[in-house]
């Protein structure tokens, strides 16, 4: 990473934020916040390895600057048509929503994760371009899955922002795949998710990260769940140098349920931390986490995971698993799940680690059977996996899985 810098990059600075968003015809109340979103931005730090999410992820040295901020390149599939009247099913780009869905965006955009959190988020709040949102009304169910595509192509020392918004209002249904893709010149990818999802609706979300070798991702997940709201986040962490990932869902209904998945594939110098937080508000509240990582090369992998249950939320039942392959002698994990019980009236809050090398047994055995020794790992961490991919709901994704497994295993240092 570069060296750091102070000065604000010209075009994060308030009057260039706010000089893009008119040239694009945004409402006065965006102009808004995307000035407040800026003056955000130059007024925080970088995070610092003393914040305990960021102990093993140093960004102090990261220059902002290096990196001009370009619009995201987007595209979207499948669900409703864009053009809906208001009220009805939308799926389609933030911008082309601030027309006819008004109303909801200026709600409930920044809701969830505002801009005054942290530097990364400010960014995205002042510069995101085109977004998607995702609006399933009481009692709609998406037919198929909603895929949206951020594809940064040949983008080299660029700055992208993706942005997604899904709203699911009450007995909704729908599923959404994010896929993020960017050639091999240097990224910054600052991304923000917001999930309302409304009393028992269900919400099924899938982030396919294959960023290319340069890449730094630097997104925040956040959901808030009602009463009997349903909500999975997978999240397939393949490509990119630098991914940092937080997902963290607020159970505030009775009743709401909540499941986040993730498996990391790395080699060489990939860097992957994932921070989770369950925050059960609700009586009777599910949540379960489980992170698995395969590191080759020199690759990390770092989870920090706090499940909270607070005070109210009684009967409550939570779960975290974290579980790291290590290929290689100079891979590297860190595992550090905590929990935060405040209620005695719990069913079960438990949390597992565990670090180490393949089972040598297995190895010898699959060895035994003719398979040569990198054969036989791809095998094992395909079926490391597979508790992961069986969750996915998007048809053929776990095949892709395990194809892309036996694809990079077949090149990693070993």
């Amino acid at each position: 990473m570069s060296e750091s810098t102070t000065a604000v990059a010209p075009l994060h600075a308030e009057q260039a934020v706010l000089a893009a968003a008119v040239q694009r015809g945004e409402p006065e109340w965006l102009l808004e916040r995307r000035a407040e979103a800026a003056r955000a931005f130059a007024a925080l730090p970088l995070p610092t390895p003393a914040l305990r999410p960021w102990r093993y992820t140093d960004v102090t040295r990261l220059d902002l600057a290096a990196f001009v901020p370009a619009d995201t390149p987007i595209a979207i599939e499948g669900g409703a048509d864009g053009d809906a009247p208001d009220g009805d099913a939308y799926v389609g780009t933030l911008s082309g929503a601030l027309e006819g869905r008004r109303a909801l965006v200026a709600e409930r955009l920044g809701a969830l994760v505002p801009a005054t959190e942290g530097k990364f988020i400010a960014a995205n709040a002042a510069l995101w371009s085109g977004g998607a949102l995702v609006h399933a009304p009481a009692g709609h169910a998406f037919d198929e899955p909603i895929i949206v595509t951020v594809d940064a192509g040949e983008l080299a020392d660029a700055a992208v922002h993706p942005r997604l918004l899904i709203e699911a209002g009450e007995q909704s249904e729908l599923t959404v795949v994010l896929r993020t893709r960017s050639g091999d010149a240097p990224l910054l990818a600052a991304g923000v998710v917001e999930i309302d999802v409304a009393q028992a609706a269900r919400v099924r979300l899938l982030i396919d990260d294959r960023w290319g070798a340069a890449t730094r991702d630097f997104t925040t997940i956040r959901a808030r769940l009602g009463r009997d709201a349903d909500l999975r986040v997978a999240s397939l962490a393949i490509g990119g140098a630098i991914l940092k990932q937080t997902v963290e869902v607020v159970l505030e209904g009775e009743g709401a349920n909540s499941s986040i998945r993730a498996v990391a594939l790395g080699d060489g110098d990939q860097h992957f931390d994932f921070v989770t937080l369950q925050d059960h508000v609700g009586p009777r509240s599910i949540s379960d986490v489980e992170v698995k990582a395969a590191l080759a090369g020199a690759s990390r992998s770092i989870y920090y995971g706090i499940t909270r249950v607070g005070e109210d939320a009684a009967g409550a039942e939570a779960n975290q698993q974290n579980r790291n392959l290590l290929l290689s002698n100079s891979s590297k994990a860190d595992s550090d799940p905590v929990l935060e019980i405040l209620t005695a009236d719990v069913i079960r809050c438990g949390h597992a680690a565990t670090v180490g090398p393949v089972d040598q047994d297995a190895l010898f055995y699959l060895q035994s059977r003719g398979l040569d020794r990198r054969t036989a790992l791809q095998l094992l961490v395909s079926g490391f996996f597979q508790s992961v991919a069986r969750d996915l709901a998007v048809e053929g994704m776990a095949d892709d899985l395990e194809r892309t497994v036996f694809a990079k295993l077949a090149r990693a240092v070993l």
